[in-house]
C-alpha cells in the first residue's frame, strides 16, 4: 500500500493533520482492531461483490410526529434485509425530518465513517428543509443505536463486521428508497464520504428511479484505505502482521466491492456528484471514476480538503443535492 503521507503535495492541511493523528491511534481504536473475524463471511463478501440481488420489501414502523416550528420529526424502524447481522444490530433505525404537511422530495442521508448520531446530518437536513426537501437519516449497522457492544471504542472491530456493515447498508438503503417511492415520494440518496459511497451503491443497484448526490465518495472502499489518510490507521498486527501476504489479502478484500462493476441504470444520468480537489481521504481519481462510469452525470469540484468540505462548505453540499433532484425531475417529467 502506498503511504498516505506520500501523496500530500496537494492535500489540504487539515487532512494532513488527520493523517498524523491516524498514525498515532492506539491499537484498540484502529479499524479491524480484533482482526479478520469470520473469514468465511469475508470470502463470501468478496465473491458476491458484483451480485445485484432483488430489493427486499419493507414495512417500517413509523412513530408519531414531534412538531416544532413548522417541522415534523419522527423516528422509524424496520428489520434489516441482511439476515446475518447479529440480533442486537438487526433493527434499522432512522430519523425522518420534513415540513409539517410533508414534502414531495425526500433525501435519504447515509452516515459517514464513525458518524454515530444524527447531529452532523441534522444541520444538512435543516438546510434542505428550507429548500422544501425532507430527509431520512438512516443509521448503519454497528453504529449509534445499532452498536453490538455499546462500550467498545471502535465499533468496526473485525474485517467481517466491515463486510456486513457495507452489504447491509446498501440493502437497507435500497429497501428504504423503494418504500419512499411506493409512498408517493420523489426519493433521493446522498451522503458524505462513506455515506456517499453507500449512496452510490444504492443508486447503482436499486430498482426504482432515484435522485443521486454522492459527496466526497469513492467508487470503492479500497482506495480510501489503501491510498488515503485511513491507510495510516489500520491495525496490521491484528490482521496477521504488516507482511506482503496480509497487505495483498486486505487489498483484495477492500477493493472487491466497486460501483464500477454495475451497469449504470438510467437515473444515474441525472446524478450530481461533489468532490474536493485536495482531499486526503478520497483520492480524486476514485471520485471521478464514478462520474465517468455514469454517462450524463455531473461532477462539481470544490477547492477544499475532506474535512474542510464537510465543515465549511455545507452550502455546496445542499446545492448539489438540490441540483440532483432538479435534474432528476427534469429527466422524468
Amino acid at each position: 500500500m502506498r503511504a498516505a503521507l506520500g501523496i500530500f503535495g496537494l492535500v489540504h492541511w487539515l487532512d494532513r493533520a488527520a493523517a498524523l493523528a491516524a498514525a498515532r491511534l492506539p491499537p484498540h481504536r484502529r479499524p479491524f482492531s480484533r482482526g479478520w473475524g469470520d473469514r468465511a463471511l469475508v470470502e463470501d463478501y468478496i465473491a458476491r461483490s458484483a451480485e445485484q440481488s432483488p430489493v427486499d420489501e419493507i414495512t417500517p414502523v413509523v412513530r408519531p410526529d414531534r412538531r416544532s416550528g413548522g417541522i415534523a420529526m419522527r423516528d422509524l424502524s424496520f428489520e434489516s434485509p441482511e439476515e446475518r447481522l447479529p440480533e442486537r444490530v438487526r433493527i434499522v433505525r432512522a430519523r425522518w425530518i420534513e415540513p409539517v404537511g410533508g414534502a414531495d422530495r425526500t433525501a435519504i442521508i447515509h452516515p459517514a465513517w464513525n458518524d454515530e448520531t444524527y447531529h452532523t446530518r441534522r444541520r444538512l437536513a435543516g438546510d434542505l428543509l428550507e429548500r422544501g426537501i425532507g430527509s431520512v437519516m438512516i443509521q448503519h449497522p454497528f453504529y449509534g443505536d445499532r452498536r453490538r457492544e455499546p462500550d467498545i471504542e471502535n465499533p468496526i472491530a473485525y474485517a467481517s463486521d466491515f463486510a456486513l456493515m457495507g452489504r447491509a447498508s446498501v440493502l437497507e438503503g435500497r429497501s428504504l428508497a423503494r418504500w419512499l417511492v411506493q409512498e408517493g415520494r420523489i426519493a433521493g440518496v446522498t451522503g458524505f464520504s462513506m455515506g456517499g459511497n453507500i449512496a452510490g451503491f444504492v443508486t447503482a443497484t436499486v430498482d426504482v428511479p432515484v435522485a443521486s448526490a454522492p459527496i466526497a465518495a469513492a467508487y470503492s472502499p479500497g482506495p480510501v484505505f489503501t491510498d488515503g489518510v485511513l491507510s495510516q490507521s489500520i491495525n496490521w498486527e491484528a490482521l496477521g502482521g504488516h507482511t506482503e501476504e496480509t497487505v495483498t489479502a486486505l487489498t483484495r478484500f477492500l477493493h472487491a466491492p466497486s460501483i464500477l462493476k454495475f451497469p449504470p441504470p438510467d437515473h444515474t444520468a441525472a446524478a450530481v456528484l461533489l468532490a474536493a480537489t485536495r482531499d486526503g481521504f478520497v483520492p480524486t481519481g476514485a471520485a471521478s471514476a464514478v462520474h465517468r462510469h455514469w454517462p450524463g452525470s455531473k461532477m462539481n469540484w470544490v477547492n477544499a480538503g475532506h474535512a474542510s468540505l464537510l465543515w465549511s462548505m455545507r452550502d455546496r453540499m445542499v446545492e448539489t443535492i438540490v441540483e440532483a433532484f432538479e435534474r432528476f425531475e427534469e429527466r422524468y417529467r
